[in-house]
């Protein structure tokens, strides 16, 4: 019998050792890097599979608000979420089905698909998680020349984004801050910066 877990562990750890040494370190190899390896992310090939697990984070980032009641001045927006600083989270009252809104106060006109392009970003600093921008949700309120090209132009690495100049309301800093989502406090920073660096499935050329 084992005393612990702990144990059990370092028999199986010493087990697989054993056995791979007796193999040369040939298969078995390949089978303990699968084990350990087991939940880091697999190169993809495959743009569709790319855009899958991108939009996994973006599912996941949508749940990520917090129900308050009473907060507001405005009674009708107090059973919607509310991110940290206690504003609306529209996303997730979107995503969770709490608004449904109409495309168009004109009867008839027909409703436009939302977009479903993930964009990733890296982020320059370090240790700071990479952004994804999931157009799904902007253009279910925006059309697409609210942002292109006077403000963002629609080719890769044709806009230096930076946060200093996104503070000074450029870029991103346009709506968010004024008309959407602040970025303080910190809970709302991973709102975009998501991606935690090495999990991208995307070349990072920050070094």
């Amino acid at each position: 019998m084992f005393k612990s877990l702990k144990d059990k562990a370092c028999l199986l750890i010493y087990t697989l050792s054993c056995a791979a040494f007796l193999a040369g370190c040939g298969g078995m190899a390949e089978d303990l890097d699968t084990l350990i390896n087991a939940d880091v992310p697999k190169k993809m090939d495959e743009k569709a599979n790319l855009d899958d697990y991108y939009e996994k984070f973006y599912k996941e980032v949508s749940q990520r608000s917090h129900i308050k009641t009473g907060t507001s001045d405005i009674k009708a927006l107090d059973s919607l979420p509310k991110d940290p600083s206690g504003n609306v989270n529209w996303t997730a009252a979107v995503v969770n089905g709490y608004i449904s809104p109409r495309g168009s106060l004109e009867p008839g006109v027909p409703e436009d698909q939302p977009l479903n392009l993930n964009i990733f970003i890296e982020a320059k600093v370090p240790l700071m998680a990479n952004v994804l921008f999931p157009h799904s949700i902007h253009t279910y309120w925006l059309s697409c020349n609210n942002c292109h090209p006077k403000i963002f132009i629609p080719e890769a690495g044709a806009n230096p984004i930076s946060m200093d100049e996104i503070f000074k309301g450029q870029w991103c800093g346009r709506c968010h801050g004024k008309v959407a989502f602040t970025f303080w406090p910190r809970e709302n920073c991973v709102r975009c910066h998501i991606v935690l660096k090495g999990q991208s499935l995307e070349r990072e050329t920050f070094k």
